[in-house]
């Protein structure tokens, strides 16, 4: 009997990631490879969470909490919210899937910004569920447009704030407006994985939303500015109900005892924070600079990462650059076929980059 794998499946795209270092070494041949194209803090993770890692590593014969409960009371002191109200997550992106799997079937759908994070449509077009795209304005979500896409079936709106890949924002104000016009069975899901970053006064801290009784689920991650992208754990803070049916849909034991540790650590260590949070604004503000120097069009950017416009093929420019030993982010899946997205790294990271763009748009 042959397997048939359901119509739906079938037709999702599967999601690529940045090339890995060693894969990138291996094709290029050159050894210490720049690798720009995943967004991660090129300073690493805070030392306490090494340490940390360390010593829970003697415990990895043990299974770990499934409920995480240190780490999320830990997240309850920092927040203000019971620990009922948050849930953890292998990653962020695992939460996006389990707001999937909980929300949505065949009748109950999703409303996602195009060119945004691939995941939330791929999430969406596992389970079935009826999906509406919505395109960005000015390469921002149209709130208004997402909020008046929404009808009878629809269960989540996905929102990325700050955005991926445009490294752009929604105000505060434009956030409040959403809440207002949203049908109230519509639960909003707020992507905030690049929220350490900003420093925008108009940005909008959607805990606050949540304090006032919205129907809200919030995504953080310590992936980003926390530097654990490789233990993979995040969080969603939601309301009591939302939580409680998350609980019920995850799968046990799908944060690692390594990763709680490193995360509790890495809470702690508010000095690590605030140097990333300073390298990387004065490195965002390097990169634009030398760009603009060179006439390579750009998006501002509130987060981590530029979107960067040239002349030839995006996924072109990944491989010549690629050959150079940089590893940058084709934009095509995400719509924009003559762009890449490039992570912020360390000045001599940065250098590294500029001297293979040079080389490339001069066909050197």
């Amino acid at each position: 009997m042959k397997v048939r794998v359901p119509d739906h499946i079938l037709e999702i795209s599967q999601y690529t990631p940045g090339t890995p270092i060693e894969e990138a070494e291996r094709q290029s041949g050159i050894r210490e490879v720049v690798k720009l194209a995943s967004n991660e803090n090129p300073l690493g993770p805070s030392p306490r969470a090494v340490q940390a890692v360390r010593e829970a590593a003697e415990r990895m014969n043990r299974y770990p909490d499934s409920s995480g409960q240190a780490l999320r009371q830990a997240l309850s002191l920092r927040l203000g919210f019971p620990t009922e109200q948050i849930v953890l997550g292998n990653g962020s992106t695992e939460i996006v899937e389990i707001l999937a799997k909980t929300f949505l079937a065949s009748g109950r759908g999703a409303v996602v910004a195009d060119q945004a994070f691939i995941m939330y449509r791929i999430a969406v077009r596992a389970m079935g569920a009826p999906l509406t795209v919505v395109p960005l304005k000015e390469h921002r979500h149209d709130l208004q447009a997402m909020a008046a896409a929404c009808d009878d079936t629809t269960a989540l709106v996905y929102i990325s704030n700050p955005n991926n890949p445009t490294g752009t924002y929604v105000t505060r104000a434009e956030m409040d407006a959403l809440f207002r016009r949203l049908p109230p069975h519509v639960l909003a899901v707020v992507d905030e994985a690049y929220c350490d970053y900003v420093e925008a006064p108009e940005y909008p801290d959607c805990l606050e939303f949540l304090r006032a009784g919205r129907n809200l689920a919030v995504l953080r991650t310590f992936s980003k500015i926390h530097g654990l992208a490789g233990l993979r754990i995040g969080y969603a803070v939601t309301v009591g109900e939302v939580a409680a049916a998350l609980e019920a849909v995850r799968s046990p034991f799908n944060t690692s005892v390594l990763a709680q540790a490193a995360a509790r650590a890495a809470l702690e260590d508010a000095e690590h924070v605030a140097r990333s949070r300073r390298e990387n604004a004065r490195e965002v503000r390097f990169l634009c600079q030398e760009l603009a120097r060179r006439r390579v069009a750009f998006l501002p950017t509130v987060a981590n990462f530029l979107l960067v416009h040239t002349q030839m093929m995006g996924d072109d420019l990944y491989r010549r650059l690629l050959r150079l030993g940089v590893i940058v982010r084709p934009m095509e899946p995400y719509g924009y076929p003559r762009s890449v997205r490039v992570s912020a790294g360390t000045h001599g990271e940065n250098l590294r980059f500029l001297e293979a763009l040079d080389r490339v748009l001069e066909g050197r």
